[in-house]
């Protein structure tokens, strides 16, 4: 086997949580180009709809789009049961779906609101919690399972006001090292964190103001595709022997802390 054939996923089935035009699509379409099958999940079905058919007519492996609100168990119970039946038994969960941001112009500190801390924690935490559960006696059988979250500089570094949105990407973090000793040596559960990207790697309307590209060491925002190369890494037999870990695609944010 060629170095380049251990990044390969042929006949290997992914869910993908949050699929939207940025980290989820791009990672989404290179899984498929790798050989996976892919089912891509997020609350908007024209965008999930469009990506599936670009995926399916690209070649490689196939798409199904599954609408799937990330916070409602019933939700994920559903796309688990979708997946199986279009394509066998799960193998890689990406984790992506995110919610609980909170801006200063939502109104500071206190707008982290009861909801707004009970979403935080059933998209950003209980989701892999519950798709784990969905999926273990599969990856268990076949002893190649892969999780990986998607995570945030605000789970190590404290951007107020979005504090509730923090503090359940740190949960996140301890979560991903409890899963990667817990499921060992069947399944692999680490995570993926980006900083300040978007599509295009411009700077986007909402995060005008903030600074954000000032905080990182390369200076700039992240074009999603930016995060492809880690995530196929983390999804393939190349990291076979890395689990419990967090890869930093962040333009240094984290990692320059001073």
């Amino acid at each position: 086997m060629s170095i380049l054939d251990r990044f390969r996923l042929d006949g290997r089935t992914a869910i993908l949580t949050g699929v939207g035009p940025g980290v989820g699509e791009h990672v989404a379409k290179a899984y498929a180009e790798l050989g996976a099958n892919v089912v891509i999940s997020a609350r908007s079905p024209d965008r999930l709809e469009r990506i599936a058919a670009e995926i399916n007519a690209a070649g490689g492996g196939r798409a199904l789009a599954v609408t799937t609100d990330a916070g409602e168990k019933a939700d994920l119970e559903n796309l688990v049961d979708k997946a199986r039946e279009a394509f066998g038994p799960i193998h890689i969960i990406f984790n992506n779906a995110a919610a609980g941001v909170v801006y200063s112009h939502d109104g500071g500190l206190w707008a982290n609101t009861d909801e707004v801390w009970k979403t935080a924690m059933d998209v950003n935490v209980l989701a892999t919690w519950r798709l784990t559960e969905l999926t273990t006696a599969d990856m268990e059988a076949h002893g190649k399972g892969v999780i990986i979250s998607v995570q945030s500089c605000g789970g190590f570094t404290p951007i107020p006001p979005a504090v509730a949105y923090g503090v359940s990407k740190a949960a996140l973090a301890f979560l991903t090292r409890s899963l990667a000793k817990a499921l060992a040596p069947h399944t692999r559960v680490n995570a993926l964190c980006v900083g300040s990207m978007s599509p295009d790697g411009q700077e986007a309307e909402i995060h005008k103001g903030l600074g954000l590209a000032e905080r990182n060491a390369i200076k700039r925002f992240g074009a999603a595709d930016e995060a492809v190369g880690a995530a196929i890494l983390l999804a393939s037999d190349a990291s076979s022997y890395t689990t419990g870990s967090t890869i930093f695609v962040e333009g240094g944010r984290v990692g320059t802390i001073s």
